[in-house]
């Protein structure tokens, strides 16, 4: 067994206070299998409502998918990165969410490969077994293969880069599968993470018009910023006056394309309503179980719109996402979304947990010590 070691912060189940672990390092990497010193992690929604208990989850386990470090040890069999750019000791890298197969139907079959029948997925695996680093609350992260992996820039920050491999690249995926239009009028629901990223992907693709809905001024401001051409305050709007003022940005005709990222499926219906003729809805946030929505079939049929859902990511959206990213970094804050800055304990991890749950902060960051320096 390794004499080195690295921290992490467990998840124990719901309610049960976070706690400190150290766990030893692996001796060997099995081929095609990275270790990773954690730089810097980000929370994500799905973290707060793992660490709430808004779905299923095994414990103990080391939360947190969302971040970028440091490669310490290469496994046999890689050369490069999903890219095609070579890696080597000390190279800063982000990866996708997930390791999937390869071989499996939904690998080869269907081009979901976030859908893989052998999926793993960061952040979401029981952590008290080797190799223990399986999420990004910790100074390492153990990625496995089958995990997408992308060089970051050199002149891209940290607080750029660390969201991308979950936010931004679930919707440069979920515009592509949509099939976002140049010209297109879009309506985000929901100025959040992914509202604000579609917000900006969605100009960069040529959109005509992005109109943003929210009930936070604060976030609604932050999404000028972003890019959003109009932004809406529906807190006590009606329906109806939701609808009129869509209508009117569109010639009374409706939008092209409806992105729902607010996570709360009730706002369907609204959407649909908002789309013009031959339009098309995106639902990429209302994600959690049993939260369902009844949409008037004669709309969806006579209006001719097409519906589609679409869960997590297959690695090359990673790749694109932080290409728009780059290319597009001087006109839109994307540091602004990560912040603030929280300690790899346990008490810092609940903090930055109550900090994205009470939308004091958009993406709360958490910072190993390892990442200061050599460990």
């Amino acid at each position: 067994m390794s004499s080195r070691t690295g921290k992490v912060v467990l998840f124990m189940g719901v309610g049960v206070p976070l706690e400190a672990a150290e766990f030893p390092l692996p001796e060997e990497l099995e081929p095609g299998a990275i270790l990773v010193r954690t730089s810097i992690a980000t929370v994500c929604g799905s973290d707060m409502h793992s660490w709430r208990g808004r779905r299923p989850f095994p414990t103990p386990s080391v939360l947190g998918h969302e971040g970028l470090g440091i490669i310490e040890r290469l496994g046999r069999d890689i050369s490069g990165d999903a890219a095609g750019n070579l890696l080597s000791v000390g190279d800063r890298i982000t990866w996708s969410i997930m390791a999937n197969c390869g071989n499996c139907y939904y690998c080869t079959m269907t081009d979901l490969p976030q859908k893989c029948q052998n999926l793993f997925k960061y952040g979401h695996d029981k952590s008290d077994v080797p190799p223990y680093f399986l999420g990004t609350f910790g100074e390492y992260v153990y990625l496995k293969p089958g995990t997408g992996v992308f060089k970051v820039p050199d002149d891209m920050t940290d607080e750029e880069a660390s969201p991308l491999m979950c936010a931004a690249a679930t919707v440069t995926g979920g515009l592509d599968r949509i099939d976002m239009q140049t010209g297109d009028t879009v309506v985000i629901q929901g100025a959040g993470m992914l509202g604000l990223y579609a917000a900006a992907f969605a100009k960069e693709q040529g959109a005509r018009q992005v109109v943003m809905i929210d009930i936070l001024d604060k976030r609604l401001e932050l999404a000028k910023e972003f890019g959003a051409d109009v932004c809406i305050n529906a807190d006590g709007c009606t329906d109806e006056t939701l609808i009129e003022s869509v209508h009117d940005l569109t010639r009374g005709i409706g939008a092209d394309l409806v992105v729902e990222v607010s996570g709360y499926a009730k706002v369907v219906p609204l959407g649909a309503k908002l789309l013009r003729t031959g339009g098309k809805y995106l639902m990429q946030g209302a994600v959690y179980p049993n939260d369902s929505f009844t949409l008037d079939s004669h709309d969806v049929i006579i209006k001719c719109l097409t519906i589609k859902g679409l869960h997590n990511y297959h690695s090359k959206y990673l790749g694109r996402a932080m290409e728009l990213v780059h290319k597009s970094r001087s006109r839109y804050p994307y540091e602004k979304l990560s912040g603030p800055s929280f300690p790899l304990t346990a008490e810092g991890v609940t903090s930055a947990l109550e900090a994205l749950e009470n939308r004091t902060a958009i993406r709360p960051i958490v910072r190993p010590q390892a990442a200061k320096g050599d460990p």
